[in-house]
């Protein structure tokens, strides 16, 4: 019995985390790149300004106002932390060391257009929050 479970699982395994599920978000990152018309490239200068131009430019960014709130800069070392891990780290060294210098194109590639995939994921995320009976906002 215990046989066919690990038999099943490890079907389900390869085809929810194996080539099927890497093509299917490489494809939705094109997808949606191409629908917002590549959005990476067209509003850089936007989002630099709104982000890292406004740490350095805005005292209020980094201005710790209440003591249960963080600030804006503390969320976006928070958020950075999170996206750039050791995983990251030890990722690209173990793709260098098996697949090559070539190796770091493609991470390159698939990485532009995950970063649509991952602004989808936070609008999604901003457009369902709501705010509960004392005024905080919940879920998203």
């Amino acid at each position: 019995m215990i046989d066919i479970i690990t038999n099943v699982n490890g079907v389900i395994n390869n085809a929810v985390w194996g080539w099927p599920a890497l093509i299917l978000l490489g494809f939705v990152g094109v997808l949606m790149t191409c629908m917002t018309k590549f959005f990476q490239l067209s509003h850089f200068k936007y989002w630099m300004k709104h982000t890292i131009g406004a740490i350095f430019g805005e005292k209020h960014i980094t201005a710790h106002t209440e003591d249960k709130t963080i600030s804006q800069f503390q969320s976006l070392c928070t958020a950075l932390a999170a996206t750039v891990g050791t995983g990251n780290i030890v990722g690209v060294a173990g793709a260098i060391a098996v697949g090559g210098p070539g190796a770091v194109f493609w991470m390159w590639l698939i990485a532009f257009f995950g970063m649509m995939t991952n602004y989808s994921e936070n609008v999604l995320g901003i457009l369902y929050r709501r705010k509960n009976t004392e005024g905080e906002w919940c879920g998203g």
